[in-house]
């Protein structure tokens, strides 16, 4: 019998410890209360539903259309974007097209879409499998969960601006269940149909973006540039009314399209994803976001490390490429990241320092929830005439919001999802198809919030609902599966 490392006695002792804990019992007992009292209520609902004129209706148009559509035209294109070859359309394949529609749709209406895929999701869950299998999150995803929601739900309430935090509240709440229904999906084996709709929806988004150069667009705001890049760049947004949200997004997807072009063996999907990848790494060069630049070649460089090596040499031809190949003014914006003669650079060291005189203020009570807590707070701080909306740091930006103690909940829960994932990367690494399949979904997902997170330094990344949401999506997916691979042992 094969032994791991990590499950040894003393893992055991301590598991069997913490599930004797009064808090265990407490989380446990509250988890199967909610639990019965959703089964009671869907199932109730499934019986109701299905015996209206409503019911009925739908239900038998759902046959006619199960019967008709696989052979249409467009149906087959349809599952060409959003599914990878062979796989079924699945509930996580909904949850991608939520999150794929993030650039298309206001926050309000995919807030409104996940509210209405979360509502039929739970009602297969509870009423329509054999088992009343729920939503099981295990105790240490759960605790600083659950521990980091009661400091946000307290930031809002103690809020200088109350009611536009109790807003960013139902934003949170949303992030929250994302992180909850990706990780449920993963930890059973969903992880690429979440995928695929999202790279599909990026990638659309990129050919804006890339439309917009090609077409002359001139939508640039100074306040986007220094000075001496005013008359030879053009930022481009593509969907977004940002051109570094739009960066932050494809920062998000490009290391996963990567990771999946390595491991996939279908040369339908090869080719979809080649595609994929070039729109998408054009996009992002012409977003002119040094930070979303920075943070992917930290997400190339970890995805190198976590799944495949041969990407180093890659990077080191690609790298020689560009600077023989690349127009001066690529380098030189690249190289302007670290100068602060550059006016964005001396403008975000100026707000840094406001941000932490307020931060002196505010340490532990924060200023409350969302942006707007801190542009109410901000301008008594603020130094030498730098107005700005947010702290254009996200650890910063964190701290202020939520004070030490929640700043601290919200790094124990990405460390504790981090740790997992990294753990299972290093233990579980192999050639065997499943896990080759399931480690590259798990390190370009860890490569991409790596990633995400550097630029986080000297960004706020989370100020961009549709970002946020994609972000939270990640780190729940890779718990999930890292979860998944070492109760399976694969």
């Amino acid at each position: 019998m094969r032994s791991w490392p990590l499950v040894t006695q003393e893992h055991h002792m301590q598991t069997g410890s913490l599930q004797a804990s009064c808090t265990y019992r407490l989380f446990q007992t509250a988890g199967r209360g909610f639990h019965r009292a959703i089964n009671m209520f869907f199932a109730w609902f499934d019986t109701a539903f299905r015996h209206s004129a409503c019911g009925r209706t739908v239900l038998g148009a759902r046959e006619i259309f199960a019967n008709w559509a696989p052979q249409s035209l467009g149906i087959r294109l349809l599952k060409l974007l959003l599914v990878p070859h062979g796989s079924p359309v699945t509930q996580g394949t909904f949850l991608g097209i939520v999150l794929g529609l993030g650039p298309f749709l206001p926050t309000e209406m995919q807030i409104i879409c996940f509210a209405f895929f979360l509502f039929l999701w739970l009602w297969w869950r509870w009423a329509h499998t054999a088992s009343g299998d729920g939503l099981h999150l295990p105790f240490s995803v759960m605790l600083p969960l659950v521990l980091l929601f009661l400091f946000i739900a307290g930031a809002a309430v103690s809020s200088v601006v109350p009611r536009r935090s109790l807003m960013n509240l139902v934003l949170w709440c949303f992030y929250g269940l994302v992180f909850a229904v990706a990780f449920d999906m993963a930890r059973r084996g969903e992880e690429d149909t979440i995928v695929w709709p999202l790279l599909t929806g990026v990638t659309f988004s990129s050919m804006v973006g890339i439309y917009q150069y090609l077409s002359g667009w001139q939508a640039t705001k100074s306040s986007w540039l220094d000075e001496r890049f005013q008359d030879e760049i053009t930022r481009v947004v593509g969907t977004f009314d940002n051109p570094t949200f739009f960066a932050e997004m494809i920062g998000l997807a490009l290391p996963l399209t990567l990771a999946l072009l390595i491991r996939n063996k279908s040369f339908r999907d090869k080719g979809v994803l080649l595609v994929y990848s070039g729109i998408q790494g054009v996009a992002l060069i012409l977003t002119w976001s040094r930070g979303a630049w920075l943070g992917f070649f930290a997400s190339f460089g970890m995805l190198a490390v976590l799944f495949d090596k041969r990407l180093l040499l890659v990077g080191l031809v690609a790298a020689m490429v560009a600077v023989v190949a690349a127009p001066p003014v690529i380098v030189e914006r690249l190289l302007s990241s670290f100068s602060l003669e550059d006016s964005s650079n001396s403008y975000r060291v100026f707000i840094w320092r406001g941000s932490l005189a307020l931060l002196k203020e505010y340490l532990f009570r924060g200023v409350g929830l969302g942006a707007d807590s801190f542009a109410q707070v901000y301008p008594e701080y603020m130094i030498v005439q730098t107005p700005a909306p947010h702290a254009h740091s996200t650890y910063l930006q964190m701290l202020i919001e939520l004070g030490l103690l929640g700043f601290l909940a919200l790094m124990w829960l990405l460390v504790t999802c981090g740790w997992q994932a990294l753990r299972a990367l290093f233990t579980h690494k192999g050639k065997t198809f499943e896990r080759w399949a399931r480690v590259g979904v798990l390190a370009g997902v860890v490569a991409a919030v790596g990633g995400h997170m550097l630029q986080g330094f000297v960004e706020h990344t989370w100020y961009n609902p549709q970002v946020t949401v994609v972000f939270w999506a990640w780190v729940g997916m890779a718990a999930g599966i890292s979860y998944s691979m070492e109760a399976k042992g694969i």
